[in-house]
């Protein structure tokens, strides 16, 4: 009872911390076009905000590990409370670069924090994957509320305000781990991480699959959604039906995850999902580009979203059953380490493939690209298992 509690407490704080989160990755290139910020210096600014993280993923796991995933999370949630302040007391270019780079810092807390508590939260196997579902859920349900609820306080009450309702989001999220009691620790005393550790994790075949699930499932995202919008317009559809096309990503990942134990036995066990969902990924970036139709685009769409749903918590039960507890928080940090390399990485590659050949033919290279990584999987997913660690 208790641990439901606790799993109920943290999927809300989740849920209201990433609705801010989302209101705030839609104010920056807003405000950023109005401070007088081009397009490309935007899509910089979201590259250079994933450096710091990337550096800081590891780190922040092995603080995890030895401090307690509540109060990292914590801590992550009233820093980017803090970091928001400015911007509601004095309005700037400047301020806005701060709380976009802190918060993108200290998101980190906030994301291995959480996933090493569900892990303490949910039983080994299905009920792992329940609670992850769960927590992914109200996750992807604030997706959808966070950019609809800042675009209206932006257009009707101005700049201040959205970023009042932006902070108020982190503040509500403290208040609400506050009442959390897991403190998802292990007793053990936890050594100092060391790169070596990390190289040893990767070459066990599980934490391997989960990790290029995750990098290639996040790579595919930044295309998704840093140039679907533009190929939409390109076709000449109107914003409010680019708006309801995209809003099916979010919405298919809420409708699958509360469901993927079921799927991930309906499909054959963890890592043939996997396989399957970025093989889903792939054809669905091809056939966006591929399909006149904005409702033919709107299923490749809900595809999209039903394999991101499914990727990113899996590959989190995967690591998370597959690792010690108190190694836990450092592994969950090198996966994110990862992923926040693939979001350096791609705006850049993407930024010059699109410049090149043009957005089709760039949707159809990356589309090769991630299938290329879901034939990889299936090769690793042939060997044979070893003993656990």
């Amino acid at each position: 009872m208790n641990a439901r509690r606790d799993l109920n407490l943290l999927s809300a704080a989740s849920a209201v911390a990433i609705t801010g989160w989302s209101m705030l990755t839609l104010l920056l290139p807003l405000l950023a076009l109005r401070f007088g910020v081009d397009a490309g210096g935007i899509g910089l600014l979201v590259a250079a905000a994933a450096v710091l993280p990337l550096f800081l993923a590891v780190p922040i796991g092995t603080a995890v590990d030895r401090w307690g995933a509540r109060r990292v999370m914590l801590l992550g949630f009233a820093g980017t409370t803090v970091a928001l302040l400015p911007m509601v007391a004095l309005p700037s270019l400047a301020w806005l670069v701060v709380a976009f780079v802190a918060g993108s810092a200290l998101q980190n807390g906030f994301i291995i924090g959480a996933q090493a508590l569900i892990a303490t939260l949910g039983a080994e196997g299905r009920g792992r994957e329940a609670a992850y579902g769960w927590w992914t859920t109200a996750m992807a349900a604030g997706q959808v509320v966070g950019p609809i609820v800042a675009g209206v306080l932006l257009d009707t009450l101005g700049v201040r305000p959205a970023f009042v309702g932006v902070a108020a989001a982190f503040a509500v999220a403290v208040a609400l781990m506050l009442a959390v009691r897991t403190r998802g620790r292990s007793e053990a005393y936890v050594p100092p991480f060391r790169w070596r550790a990390a190289a040893g994790l990767l070459r066990d075949r599980t934490v391997g699959i989960a990790v290029l699930t995750s990098t290639a499932a996040v790579w595919a995202m930044t295309i998704h959604a840093t140039f679907l919008p533009v190929h939409l317009e390109s076709l000449a559809m109107s914003a409010a039906t680019i708006g309801a096309i995209l809003s099916l990503r979010s919405a298919a990942a809420v409708v699958i995850r509360p469901v993927m134990p079921q799927v991930v036995a309906f499909l054959g066990g963890r890592e043939r999902t996997v396989v399957y969902t970025l093989a889903a990924l792939a054809l669905a970036l091809a056939g966006v580009v591929a399909s006149p139709s904005p409702w033919l685009i709107g299923l490749w769409v809900a595809l999209f979203g039903a394999g991101h749903g499914l990727s990113q918590p899996i590959s989190m039960v995967m690591v998370a059953d597959r690792v010690a507890a108190r190694e836990r928080g450092a592994a969950l940090g090198m996966r994110l380490m990862l992923n926040r390399l693939s979001q350096v990485l791609a705006p850049i590659a993407l930024a010059w493939v699109a410049g090149g050949v043009g957005l089709p033919t760039m949707f159809l290279a990356h589309a090769a690209l991630v299938a290329v990584a879901a034939f990889v999987l299936w090769t690793w997913t042939r060997r044979p298992v070893a003993a656990e660690p």
